[in-house]
């Protein structure tokens, strides 16, 4: 038994067994650690460990087996707990970020403890650690669990697991090693390479596994990748747009109806807006939102040109008709700076900026401004950045008080009806192509480093860059991309695909290493399991720390 450390990610997991530090189960599996622990507090992380074992085959060393069990005041004596390939599975990936392959280790950084906290509470929406079995629905109702694949992926492990170390091991081992990396030598690091590497060997990994496998029910067929992502309904969802995560790890998205509303959403999905979503302050077919780092969400209202804020907990703060301003028409995106100054992408040619009370500050025109679709801030020269959706297909520039260098905006680099733009931690500017199935590159002078753009499976709807700088793509056929910062493919060709999505809207990175996705032909949102590194969370704070790229 350890407690999760928060001295850096992968790092700093302390033993809490007292004695030996470890007890042995009797033939049939069992065991009690009742009277063998001390919590070192009630809100350390802690999480079991199984290790070698017989499953009748003779000794097996490479058995390893996880459940993260949560908070250790949580616990009590009369606590069932399960360690199985199933468990093994729901942990591995909801806590990928903060393991490191060939350690059984789990840690985070002093600054991203919640984010560790709210990845542990994931693991309950995937399995019950009681029983060890995987979940068809999240505890709250609302979310549908992919049951089939975590059981698939347990019943590739157990094929290993229940021989002596030979085999199926060095089969799984195998195939579960990165591209150009470390080949595993356990069960669990074969998990966390497979959790980390999803597009890697998946239809020769679905091979491996029994004809009849022990975990049911399981899939019939190899998956394209082997992402796990849950689909969440209700909270209001209706023509969800483009979300934002809040420093708690809830997901706030817009929905594009008038009267508009916002849906909140927990770190695990359950629905906080109520059945209808939160309303009033202005909201009119808001297309997109933003939180600042006391909590607050803005929002863009396209159907009555203005801008609303709302508390954490819902409440309006502007007024009925939002915050105008002159010149303010059709907002369809919107950026916080390091400040808290806000900006609007408005498609009748200009960006509006109203400072942290509503009050409208300046109106930016010129710069090559054509039907301005996304904005972003880069933060160390506090500029902004104008994705132009028009016929130029190009992006603009404004310093924060407005002066832009160029006239025409800058062009190249595979642009084709940019509707997103996201800043690296490089100060490059990534743009999302919906008329192309691409993204684009530039550097901080405007420069194209995309040649004709880097290629997606579908045309790109929005785009954000996680904590180690990767770029992730929400695609209109239901797809994810994720490229390096150099824009090579990471993803397989196809993207990664979760069952049920038809058309990615949005998209958004939390500091577990989440992706959340919002989809407006089904009205409802996605979360991709620990596919992502942890990132800062809100964008705001991202960008007043100037941590955009970079973990928490």
């Amino acid at each position: 038994m350890y407690a999760a450390g928060t001295s850096g990610y992968g790092l700093g997991a302390v033993t809490l067994m007292n004695g030996s530090g470890s007890v042995t189960t009797d033939k049939q599996g069992k065991f009690s650690i009742a009277d063998d622990f001390t919590c070192p507090s009630p809100d350390a992380e802690i999480y079991l460990v199984a290790t070698g074992g017989d499953a009748g085959y003779g000794t097996n060393n490479a058995a390893v087996l996880m459940s993260a069990l949560g908070s250790c005041g949580s616990l009590g004596a009369g606590t069932v707990i399960n360690v199985s390939e199933v468990s093994s599975v729901a942990s591995v990936y909801a806590l990928a970020q903060f393991m490191t392959p060939g350690s059984t280790a789990v840690g985070t950084s002093s600054t991203n403890v919640r984010g560790l906290a709210n990845a542990f509470s994931t693991v309950t929406n995937l399995i019950d650690l009681s029983t060890g079995q995987a979940r068809a629905t999240t505890p709250a109702g609302n979310g549908t669990v992919p049951q089939a694949t975590i059981n698939a992926l347990a019943n590739i492990i157990a094929a290993c697991v229940n021989t002596k170390g030979d085999g199926a091991c060095t089969q799984l081992f195998s195939l579960a090693t990165p591209p150009g990396g470390t080949a595993p030598t356990d069960t669990l690091s074969a998990l966390l390479d497979i959790a980390l590497n999803p597009g890697n060997n998946a239809a020769k990994l679905y091979a491996l596994r029994p004809s009849s496998g022990m975990f049911q029910p399981t899939l019939s067929g190899a998956p394209s990748d082997w992402t796990l992502s849950i689909e969440y309904t209700g909270g209001g969802l209706n023509a969800p747009q483009l979300p934002a995560i809040d420093g708690l790890g809830n997901v706030w998205v817009p929905n594009a109806i008038d009267p508009g509303t916002l849906s909140q959403f927990s770190p695990t999905g359950e629905p906080l807006s109520g059945a209808k979503g939160f309303s009033g302050g202005g909201l009119s077919y808001p297309e997109s939102v933003a939180v600042d780092v006391d909590g607050n969400v803005w929002s863009v209202n396209e159907g009555n040109a203005s801008v609303s804020k709302h508390t954490s907990g819902g409440t309006p703060l502007s007024g009925a008709a939002g915050y105008t301003a002159s010149g303010l028409s059709q907002p369809v995106d919107l950026a916080l700076d390091a400040s808290g100054n806000v900006f609007t992408a408005n498609v009748n040619n200009s960006v509006t900026k109203f400072n942290p009370s509503g009050v409208p500050a300046a109106r930016f025109t010129g710069g090559g401004l054509d039907v301005p679709y996304a904005v972003a801030i880069e933060p160390s020269q506090n500029n902004v950045w104008v994705a132009n959706y028009g016929l130029s297909n190009s992006l603009s520039k404004f310093s924060n008080g407005g002066t832009s260098p160029t006239v025409t905006g800058y062009m190249g680099g595979g642009t084709a009806g940019p509707v997103g733009v996201a800043v690296d931690a490089n100060g490059d500017v990534w743009v999302a192509n919906f008329n192309s199935a691409s993204v684009s590159k530039f550097n901080s002078a405007g420069t194209p480093k995309s040649g004709a753009g880097y290629a997606t499976p579908a045309p790109v709807s929005a785009v954000a860059v996680d904590g180690s700088n990767t770029v992730w793509t929400a695609n209109t056929d239901g797809s994810i991309s994720r490229l390096s910062a150099t824009g090579a493919r990471i993803s397989p060709s196809m993207g990664y695909i979760s069952a049920g999505a038809t058309g990615e809207v949005g998209i958004a990175l939390d500091a577990s290493g989440n992706v959340w996705t919002t989809d407006n032909y089904v009205n409802s949102i996605f979360e991709y399991v620990g596919a992502a590194t942890p990132t800062t969370v809100p964008l705001q704070q991202a960008v007043k720390n100037n941590a955009l790229g970079k973990r928490p």
